[in-house]
């Protein structure tokens, strides 16, 4: 294999990790680059860059927010409570 196959072409395992740092802005330049080149050959690839980028928009659209620690510790306070009741 040549150095320029080897420094650009990536296998699938590296493009879907590529594909998913691409979909958070994380992706270096030549990180992109290497994922496009694959994609131009992979279908496989291509399929699950296409899922990935549907799963995002819909998580995005669907404005889930996450739950803050304190409702958290609330919650965990609860349930340690209520199995220790329960077991006792």
């Amino acid at each position: 294999m040549s150095f320029i196959t080897k420094l650009f072409m990536i296998d699938c395992h590296e493009a879907n990790n590529c594909c998913d740092k691409a979909q958070y802005k994380d992706a270096k330049p030549l990180e992109k680059f290497r994922l496009y080149l694959h994609l131009a050959v992979c279908k496989a690839c291509r399929k699950y860059t296409q899922k990935n980028r549907k799963l995002s928009r819909m998580i995005k659209k669907s404005k889930l927010e996450t739950c803050p620690e304190e409702k958290k510790k609330q919650w965990k306070e609860q349930i340690t409570k209520t199995y220790v009741q329960d077991n006792v």
